[in-house]
């Protein structure tokens, strides 16, 4: 799943950093256009540039600083540590306390935002891929930190599309259809619970979901093994919004960082697969909700924002009032 925020607006002398036009080699546009539709996905090598790469390691390394400052964790983590090793070594032994999602603290980056989700290889080829459109990147995004066998970290066999019809029935909008982009931070395989992906089930269509584990997951999970490609910082990763991953766990003690966001597509695009599949075995009416199933949502929703007020506005009373009590006996 990937977060759904708007990113705060750049100047066009920013945007114009990330968008120039880069020459690309037509014979690797016609690979990723054929392995995105005869399998669902891509791995595009040593595309996004060594400098962007080292600036975002650097922004999080800032992030995790000033985290742990707040934090104040029980293990040592002294900041000589590399990116992958200082937020495993300040939550070892208690990696379920650790933060999996820092969507926060690269919202308003512009090394994210700007050089990294708009990197101008990565846009041209996205524009190639949907017959000369310039490439919208979707509002949202995600940063990820997977720590071994971290519970809420790894995800079920599910289709992207399920998430964003979701949101935009909440929004009360039509869903749209996307293609992701994953990108790591640091070395991905296996063994640190890469993505796991299975090879032409896009064709199928769109299929049902439930809940598992608060989690959204395919309803009949694929009995097949999937495909996990071992990843490189600079690599990036792309699939549609109906190929079917999951992660596994991380079973190194170094956090597995990553990045993930999308770029708005089309129907009509060589690269978006039909909702209904090629085959006509998927069930034509999954992508449609029933004013039920958005009651529903909605509701969950209503009541997610509501629990949140209240400890907020508990955790304000407690603070408000613990200051009192410290004032009133230093006054003493």
């Amino acid at each position: 799943m990937i977060h759904r925020r708007a990113a705060r607006d750049f100047s066009d002398s920013q945007l114009s950093m990330a968008s120039a036009v880069v020459a690309l080699d037509p014979a690797e546009i016609a690979r990723v256009r054929s392995e995105l539709r005869s399998r669902g996905f891509a791995v595009v090598r040593g595309l996004l540039p060594a400098a962007t790469i080292e600036r975002a390691k650097a922004h999080l390394e800032k992030a995790v600083g000033r985290h742990l400052e707040q934090a104040a964790p029980a293990a040592p983590a002294p900041a000589t540590l590399p990116l992958a090793r200082r937020l495993a070594a300040a939550y070892a032994g208690r990696e379920a306390d650790a933060p999996c999602s820092w969507v926060p603290q690269v919202r308003g980056s512009f090394v994210f935002q700007g050089l990294l989700f708009r990197d101008a290889s990565l846009c041209a080829l996205v524009e190639a891929l949907t017959g000369g459109r310039a490439a919208a990147v979707a509002s949202r995004f995600n940063c990820r930190a997977k720590l071994r066998d971290a519970p809420g970290a790894s995800f079920p066999w599910h289709q992207d599309h399920a998430f964003f019809r979701m949101q935009y029935i909440l929004k009360k909008e039509e869903p749209k259809r996307l293609l992701a982009a994953w990108a790591p931070l640091v070395a991905v395989g296996a063994h640190n619970g890469g993505v796991e992906l299975l090879p032409g089930s896009h064709a199928a269509g769109f299929v049902r979901h439930g809940r598992a584990g608060g989690f959204l997951a395919a309803a009949a999970p694929p009995a097949a093994r999937g495909v996990v490609p071992d990843l490189e910082p600079g690599d990036v990763l792309l699939f549609t919004d109906l190929t079917l991953h999951c992660s596994g766990p991380n079973t190194t003690d170094e956090a597995r960082w990553s990045a993930d966001w999308a770029y708005e597509l089309e129907d009509g695009d060589d690269v978006c697969p039909p909702l209904e599949g090629g085959g006509g075995g998927a069930d034509a009416d999954a992508d449609r909700a029933t004013p039920a199933e958005a009651a529903r949502m909605r509701m969950r929703l209503w009541w997610r924002r509501r629990l949140w007020w209240r400890r907020r506005a508990w955790a304000i009373f407690l603070a408000t009032t613990a200051a009192a009590v410290l004032a009133a006996a230093l006054a003493r």
